[in-house]
């Protein structure tokens, strides 16, 4: 593909941008229930864009550098850190901000990895990450990217994590176990406490995957849910990531990993604060070093307009459209949503062919998501309005009738993985 030899009218490039967007499944109103999008309402998502365009060419490096970005970026960071119980008498939380929860499994990983050469002589590399089969798979990539091990222990019946079976594959050379609150897949809280009890026998760091639920647990909780520990609550948890651009409703790229005190948060910069180069000291709060500083003001702007009321207020609505969506998913066909402690709605049918179910969403214009080991399609429930709950019901409907009347395939499906 050659480069352009001449510039074209702005006029030209935004026809273009606009044909581009329409083009992407994500961009469709209806894909709200699909994509993970997490915009709350429309008020939202205008503070978004108005406090992320204040920051638009500002780069959150210099953050502890410039007294309003430093100022906003320490106040999301201390939100986080309370939401998440860190502030406690056996704790005292310090977080980093990080552009998603993949470079904040990444950080959480480095961190272990740096506290078990100080403090786990027996154990020699490759060091092993032992988690279960529902964990990240951002994981994978980063005990790849480090030389670490992963030990994926296969799930109890439930889908949850099998506290018994991840004992029991801890070995010498293991180095950090992993829980989910909730599992990206399912939606679906692993027993946190219980882990933190082998973590402790063991000697192990405790990270808790909090990436959908650490801007959403702390609210269903206030809202009367019967939501166990999963955060520093359990003595066990060294750290916990939590993305803000999920249900903190923040504008992408914006998530956080939160270490229970300074003493652990100090791995986290082992081998990455560097002052042995010409320029004096460079350390950054993640992997990356330019990030956008518009994603702290968004998140910042997002937190300060809701507040706790604010939050409440939104999980309530998501609430309302989950009971609406289990009842009309649930009226179509064998349809059945696994009952979970999140957002997320998985349904599966047992007689119909779920391959072909996607392939009918994908001509739709719905976006694949969902799990294949099981098979579920997981919407998510989201505040939007009736009209698009209505449209997915809808669409579902005309599915289910014509996968089980075999008009509908899955080559949608595969020509879109294909793509």
């Amino acid at each position: 593909m050659k480069f352009p030899d001449k510039g074209r009218t702005w006029s030209k490039v935004e026809a273009d941008l606009d044909a581009f967007r329409l083009s992407d499944v994500a961009s469709s109103p209806t894909n709200r229930l699909m994509t993970a999008i997490h915009m709350g309402d429309d008020s939202i998502h205008e503070i978004c864009q108005r406090a992320y365009n204040k920051y638009f060419h500002s780069n959150a490096v210099l953050a502890e550098l410039e007294p309003g970005l430093g100022r906003m970026q320490e106040e999301v960071l201390g939100w986080t850190v309370d939401l998440l119980n860190g502030n406690s008498t056996d704790s005292e939380g310090r977080a980093n901000m990080t552009s998603g929860g993949s470079e904040s499994i990444f950080c959480a990983v480095h961190a272990a990895r740096e506290w078990a050469k100080a403090n786990l002589p027996s154990a020699k590399p490759p060091y092993r990450i032992v988690m279960p089969k529902t964990g990240h798979a951002a994981f994978d990539k980063a005990a790849h990217y480090q030389g670490l091990e992963i030990v994926r222990v296969p799930v109890g019946s439930d889908l949850r994590a099998d506290v018994a079976a991840l004992e029991a594959a801890v070995t010498r050379d293991t180095i950090m176990l992993v829980g989910s609150a909730p599992c990206w897949g399912f939606g679906l809280m692993d027993a946190i406490p219980e882990i933190g009890a082998v973590a402790e026998r063991h000697g192990l760091w405790l990270h808790v995957d909090c990436c959908v639920g650490g801007f959403l647990l702390p609210f269903l909780e206030r809202l009367g849910h019967d939501i166990a520990p999963f955060d520093f609550r359990v003595p066990a948890v060294c750290s916990i990531s939590a993305d803000l651009h999920k249900h903190g409703y923040a504008a992408k790229p914006a998530s956080t990993v939160s270490y229970r005190s300074q003493e652990l948060q100090d791995y986290h910069y082992v081998g990455v604060a560097i002052d042995d180069w010409q320029s004096g000291m460079y350390k950054t709060h993640g992997v990356v070093g330019s990030r956008p500083g518009s994603s702290v003001a968004a998140a910042w702007a997002v937190m300060s307009v809701l507040g706790e009321d604010g939050y409440l207020d939104l999980t309530r609505r998501a609430l309302a459209v989950k009971t609406r969506l289990v009842a009309g998913i649930e009226a179509v066909e064998d349809f059945r949503v696994l009952a979970n402690e999140s957002l997320l709605v998985p349904f599966r049918s047992e007689t119909l062919d779920m391959l072909n179910v996607f392939g009918g969403l994908v001509e739709r214009g719905y976006f694949p998501w969902g799990t294949f080991e099981p098979i579920y399609v997981h919407p998510s429930a989201e505040p939007v309005d009736d009209v698009v709950i209505d449209s997915f019901l809808g669409d579902l409907g005309e599915v289910g009738a014509g996968v089980r009347a075999g008009t509908i395939t899955a080559q949608a499906l595969a020509t879109y993985i294909a793509h």
